[in-house]
């Protein structure tokens, strides 16, 4: 997106590329808060995440803000007092650093935040545009069908087809809440119309099995 198009407090998707920009790729993070951003940053690579902006570097284009998530990992301050009771030695400050279970060992699941800065604007897409799936992506996709379905009869390629909507289906409830499950969407619903329309062409046909070599649309090898 354009800078002058983004709102400070509106959310975005987040496009990351596969390979990050040198000015973020060797960036030393100075505490543990850009650590962990930086850290996170890296997982998300080739994904999408949703960022509420807090603040844009026009300049620079540029964003800064946060990511609403989910952790069950804690890090108390103890007090002087706490320190005394666990007989620590005293002048450093202590900390605990670990995960919180309940006393059934249950993880407890709370709300979290990960601050990011320097993002580039042009990473930013409106919540509402859709993910999709490169050309080639769909090509490589509908040739593995047709791989899968050669020698098959008209009936076990119905069969497939059926499954294949049924898989669309149980991906598309995913994808409600992942943005790497609605990419996973679009993979299956070119794989359930190409099995659509293998099972149209069997039906049109009086073969017995599949055969890419008498498919007109096949995909040449």
């Amino acid at each position: 997106m354009r800078v002058q198009d983004i709102r400070i407090g509106e959310t975005y998707q987040v496009k990351v590329p596969q390979r990050l920009p040198p000015a973020l790729r060797t960036r030393y993070p100075r505490t543990r808060a850009e650590f962990a951003a930086d850290m996170r940053l890296h997982q998300h690579r080739g994904d999408r995440f949703e960022l509420t902006v807090t603040d844009i570097g026009p300049e620079a284009a540029t964003v800064d803000g946060y990511e609403a998530t989910t952790t069950n990992r804690v890090t108390l301050r103890l007090t002087a007092e706490q320190a005394e009771l666990l007989e620590l030695p005293a002048g450093p400050e202590y900390e605990i650093d670990g995960f919180i279970t309940d006393a059934e060992g249950n993880e407890a699941i709370l709300a979290a935040t990960v601050t990011y800065a320097g993002l580039p604007a042009v990473w930013l897409r409106p919540l509402e545009e859709p993910v999709r799936i490169a050309p080639s992506t769909a090509r490589f996709y509908r040739a593995r069908v047709q791989a899968q379905a050669t020698g098959m009869t008209a009936q076990d390629i119905t069969r497939a087809a059926a499954d294949a909507k049924e898989h669309q289906r149980d991906v598309a409830g995913q994808a409600l809440d992942s943005y790497r499950a609605e990419q996973w969407l679009r993979i299956a619903e070119v794989q359930h119309q190409e099995w659509r329309r293998i099972s149209v062409l069997m039906a049109d046909t009086t073969r017995k099995t599949y055969a890419p070599q008498s498919d007109p649309e096949a995909i040449a090898e």
